[in-house]
């Protein structure tokens, strides 16, 4: 699979763009064109970005139950213009302001964001969002109590300069999301495509994770997915699954009968709770 050209517009912690060259050639199903791709547990898009690059004719399914997040990706399908105004509004006014006043502003756009949100039109806040998502601490998704259980990253740096800010690749995603069937609930809700010539891919909240997502995926879920790719094995359709090893016997109690890939990188897989020594996988049933 060759690299795409369109990126994702933001940092996502766990996200694979660092995993191209490891996945390159286990990835895609060795024979057959994928009808239909379906990102389970979508993020910042950058697997499907690259099955776009590869399969331009494919459906692309982006699922997460991240409602905030699928609430951003439907305004820039629905109401794209007010978005990138607002968006560049923020930008114009953090621009000229030095550190202290960008830290300032950033927990202003947040407070506003967090507690004041049905006040303001969905593009406003998505657009709040997506700043914000811009120019966080490394990718990272917080959601704090005290801010409602939205978004409530701290910034990063803060030191960005204009050009940063160039909105032509902000759109060439947007030509991306145009293309892309956008759903936001549990991943046991997308069986309709369970048929062959569908591939589905789950990256989810890793097992043993230091890193807090919007919404728990317990150990059960991590079960109840593996059931759920059997059963869409089980009708002809491709999967593959990114997760974490961590040598207590899960993938070969689940997920045995098939490919577990031991990848050697440890970008998104390289820190947790237990002191065995972790890894990547990549579990796919072709």
């Amino acid at each position: 699979m060759k690299n795409a050209t369109i990126k994702p517009p933001f940092k996502w912690t766990g996200g694979k763009n660092r995993m191209r060259d490891q996945y390159r050639d286990i990835f895609a199903p060795p024979d057959g064109n994928i009808d239909t791709f379906v990102d389970m547990f979508c993020g910042a898009c950058s697997v499907s970005l690259w099955v776009a690059e590869n399969y331009p004719d494919t459906k692309i399914v982006l699922n997460d139950f991240n409602s905030e997040l699928m609430e951003l990706y439907r305004v820039f399908q629905e109401e794209y213009e007010p978005f990138e105004k607002q968006y560049l509004a923020n930008v114009n006014k953090l621009l000229p302001m030095e550190h202290a006043d960008r830290k300032k502003f950033y927990y202003e756009v947040r407070e506003k964001y967090c507690h004041h949100w049905e006040e303001n039109p969905t593009w406003e806040n998505a657009a709040d969002l997506f700043f914000m998502m811009r120019i966080n601490f490394n990718g990272m998704w917080k959601a704090y109590h005290k801010c409602n259980g939205r978004y409530s990253t701290p910034p990063g740096t803060l030191t960005q300069k204009d050009k940063f800010f160039k909105v032509d690749e902000i759109r060439k995603f947007k030509s991306f999301l145009d293309k892309c069937e956008l759903r936001s609930g549990d991943f046991g809700e997308l069986t309709e495509w369970m048929k062959p010539g569908t591939y589905y891919y789950a990256d989810p909240p890793y097992r043993d994770s230091i890193v807090e997502y919007k919404d728990a995926f317990s150990e059960e879920d991590q079960v109840r997915l593996a059931e759920f790719l059997k059963e869409a094995d089980s009708v002809g359709c491709w999967f593959s699954e990114s997760n974490k090893e961590i040598g207590d016997g899960f993938w070969e109690i689940h997920l045995g009968e098939y490919k577990i890939h031991d990848m050697s990188a440890k970008y998104t897989a390289g820190r947790g709770k237990t002191l065995k020594n972790v890894k990547e996988v990549l579990i796919t049933n072709f």
